[in-house]
């Protein structure tokens, strides 16, 4: 069953921390991976069976699963599970199991009044064990530590002193509320996953598995790679649209960084400018529609603002960014005097066109999908029936039956590294709800703000940088977005900015220094100093740092497509001249006066974008005439030298 080629797509898109297994064990985890990947798609096609089930039976396939995949602790065996893994496994399938069975029951009764049998008490315990348990196998201690220091505080609400105090809950009380109701452990961030965030990791699974990363690579060195500095370029552009499959920082890196780090290391950059390089681009893939990671369907049902329209509003921030972060490559490379790839070792365009351009068929006809209002549930699983459906217009793309099992084995293999994560989030959720934490800090942040929106979203950022300290961005967000957003809100900002603010300032922490994960593992392949790179990293992105400012202040979210597209025009001259000012270079060194003024000249453009475009053109016209004028000052002093 498991050939040559086989084993080599498995170790291509199974995540590479889980257990390697054999024999029967490999197969029982296989024949369990598809059951749930076939369940999933069956329920987006048709009417699910309930809440609490569904959400019930996707923990009980996952959590086992990642039990028995993902070793304990780094000394353990990574090629069989140990008793306590299958101890752990069959709790875990047996509580949510249980869960399952119980649904029905727990429909009839009143929270909070009926009595807690001892039954559903004991495996609402065991639930939140295994939950923690598999949270820190996957993504570390950080959030299970989060999680303790929330249940603490609903369990000792009366002790807490000023507007922090409330009520309090029992122990029973807290089990009940998380376990045998609706808005606890299965609540809507668990049924995002159990539904469209599951079909939508599975599209970028067929996606890969029918040659979409080769092809968006070959199309970005098709691009970009003649240019100077090519494979940085190509690591750029392939970043962006490898954003399109994962939405992963991390992921993105794994798979574009391999090839484009050694590239641009013999070209010529530093190794840790050629990790930063690699990082920052896939940074962006978090941003970058239509999949921008898990905490985007996230977003939309906080928000209740359809999903179609939070991506549409997306598209000019993150071509915002990917052109701040080309540019930065381009002036490092023009001061290394380095130059493109030849065009003899480049793909044609016209032929990576012709032999894959049907793969982007399935991200058209998802966007087209989700604007003609269906679900992202079923648009998300019909395009993944689309992808097999399609590959099948090539050769070099199709997928033959072992490919097809394994990129449905795949589907919940990925799912995994998420699952535990997002129930763990369910239920720092659901204690800030049924605490009334989500107002009282609300409270907190507009009073130490004094009612300013620009000191509230500097309060967010340090707070997002310092919560998200080894945490993935979809956890960070969610905490962030529950503590936070509404201060934003009464702040004046409209939902989507606030939103918006939060989940860009949400990326950060996987890049800035001292615990930065994309960035360590940029510097990994690169064999670059982790803090150095992140430093770098920090100096590149300045994008994830001035772009949720605008959210909050220009129109780049406005109705009006005019606005929008002033203000889009204006941050790319921001965002060109941001890089100059900061490196000191332009076709040849500059001055600290010069660097100042292109400062200067980009502090005018940010203002230009404050207001609407009417406002904003004078300021405009003072930023072009000053950089106009530091222009012919260079120009004059140094009339020898050399353009590139």
């Amino acid at each position: 069953m498991f050939d040559s080629a086989t084993e080599e797509l498995r170790q291509k898109i199974f995540p590479q921390e889980q257990r390697v297994t054999s024999g029967w064990l490999r197969i029982g985890v296989a024949v369990t991976c598809i059951t749930l990947t076939l369940i999933t798609l069956y329920f987006a096609f048709t009417i699910t069976i309930g809440e609490v089930k569904t959400r019930g039976l996707h923990l009980m396939f996952t959590l086992p699963l990642t039990m028995l995949l993902y070793p304990a602790l780094k000394s353990s065996s990574r090629a069989r599970p140990s008793l306590v893994d299958w101890g752990l496994a069959i709790s875990s399938a047996a509580a949510f199991a249980w869960a399952f069975y119980r649904a029905d029951a727990w429909l009839d009764r009143y929270v909070g009044y009926d009595p807690v049998p001892w039954s559903d008490f004991i495996f609402g315990c065991i639930a939140l064990v295994t939950i923690f348990e598999a949270t820190r196998r996957t993504v570390g201690p950080t959030i299970v530590f989060l999680n303790l220091l929330f249940i603490g505080y609903a369990l000792t609400g009366p002790y807490w002193p000023g507007v922090l105090e409330h009520g309090g809950m029992s122990i029973p009380d807290f089990i009940e509320t998380m376990y045998m109701d609706a808005e606890g452990i299965f609540n809507f961030i668990t049924g995002l996953m159990a539904t469209y965030i599951f079909t939508f990791l599975l599209f970028g699974v067929f996606l890969r598995v029918s040659g979409g990363d080769r092809v968006f690579t070959d199309l970005a060195a098709a691009v970009a790679g003649h240019r100077r500095g090519g494979p940085a370029k190509v690591a750029v552009v392939s970043s962006a649209l490898m954003g399109m499959l994962s939405g992963s920082s991390i992921s993105n890196v794994s798979t574009t960084g391999t090839m484009t780090i050694p590239m641009m290391k013999r070209l010529g950059f530093r190794n840790y400018e050629a990790a930063a390089i690699e990082v920052v681009s896939s940074v962006g893939g978090g941003l970058m529609p239509p999949l921008m990671g898990t905490g985007i369907f996230i977003m939309a049902s906080l928000t209740n603002i359809p999903l179609v329209e939070i991506l549409f509003y997306s598209i000019a921030p993150a071509l915002l960014y990917y052109v701040a972060v080309y540019f930065y490559a381009d002036i490092k490379a023009a001061e290394r005097g380095m130059v493109g790839l030849p065009r003899d070792e480049l793909p044609r365009l016209s032929e990576v066109v012709l032999q894959g351009g049907h793969i982007f068929l399935p991200v058209i006809i998802l966007i087209v999908l989700m604007v003609l209002q269906y679900t992202p549930f079923f648009a998300s699983a019909a395009c993944v029936v689309m992808t097999l459906a399609i590959s099948y217009l090539r050769q070099n793309t199709r997928m033959h039956w072992k490919q097809l099992l394994t990129a449905l084995e795949a589907g919940t293999r990925v799912a995994i590294t998420i699952s535990a994560l997002l129930a763990s989030a369910a239920i720092i959720y659901a204690v800030t709800v049924h605490t009334g934490l989500l107002t009282k800090i609300t409270s907190i942040l507009i009073d130490y703000s004094g009612g300013s929106a620009v000191i509230a979203i500097i309060l967010l950022g340090l707070m997002s940088y310092v919560i998200g300290m080894g945490l993935p961005v979809t956890a960070s967000y969610v905490i962030i977005a529950a503590l936070g957003a509404g201060a934003l809100q009464e702040l004046g900002l409209s939902v989507l900015a606030a939103h918006l603010v939060i989940f860009w300032f949400a990326q950060d922490s996987t890049i800035t220094p001292p615990i930065c994960m994309t960035a360590f593992v940029g510097a990994r392949i690169a064999e670059a100093p982790p803090m150095r790179t992140g430093w770098e990293c920090v100096k590149m992105a300045k994008a994830l740092y001035i772009i949720p400012f605008m959210f909050a202040f220009s129109s780049l979210l406005d109705p009006s497509l005019g606005e929008v597209c002033f203000d889009f025009a204006v941050g790319l001259l921001l965002f060109v001249l941001v890089p100059i000012s900061i490196y000191g270079y332009w076709r040849q060194p500059l001055s600290t006066p010069v660097r100042l003024s292109v400062g200067l000249c980009a502090a005018l453009s940010f203002t230009a974008t404050l207001g609407d475009a009417q406002d904003g053109l004078p300021w405009l016209g003072a930023s072009i005439a000053l950089l106009a004028c530091t222009a012919l000052v260079v120009r004059r002093r140094s009339p020898g030298a050399q353009t590139s």
